[in-house]
């Protein structure tokens, strides 16, 4: 896979994208992503002994996952009918979501803070779990035609 395939695939706002090929690629970025935010934090943290530039670079590989993610919910949307609002704010709490999480962390659980990023939270899995179920529009809509060629 070239780069200009790489970027069509992962990093574009741009057209359709139904179901098989979002699941798999959603998947492909959470293990690559995962995987390579290991060994660079292992590289830095125990070849470097510098935490902090671990969790630098680190942060870089997540907001990149976050990136490429949002990417493709954005064409998932678009395939079922959506504009890029949703994308955006899934895009948005996405990238914040570390720091919600970091601002909870010494607050009750049943704190309202806390019941509020839980509760954004899960929207966000729920929203990944229904592009994953939901059929697209068949034949071709505002964002371009059916990747399915219906």
């Amino acid at each position: 896979m070239d780069a200009q395939e790489l970027r069509e695939k992962f990093f574009s706002c741009e057209g359709r994208l139904n179901r098989k090929p979002f699941i798999m690629r959603l998947f492909g970025v959470i293990i690559v992503s995962t995987v390579v935010a290991l060994l660079l934090y292992s590289l830095f943290f125990k070849g470097f002994g510098s935490q902090t530039a671990a969790e630098a670079v680190t942060t870089i590989v997540s907001i990149i996952e976050v990136i490429s993610i949002y990417t493709l919910v954005a064409r998932r949307l678009h395939d079922i009918g959506f504009g890029r609002p949703l994308a955006v704010f899934y895009l948005v709490v996405g990238i914040l979501q570390p720091f919600f999480f970091r601002a909870i962390a010494g607050l009750p659980q049943d704190s309202m803070e806390a019941e509020l990023v839980q509760g954004i939270n899960l929207f966000m899995m729920l929203l990944v779990v229904c592009l994953m179920m939901i059929r697209g529009n068949r034949g071709p809509n505002p964002y371009g035609e059916d990747p399915l060629g219906h």
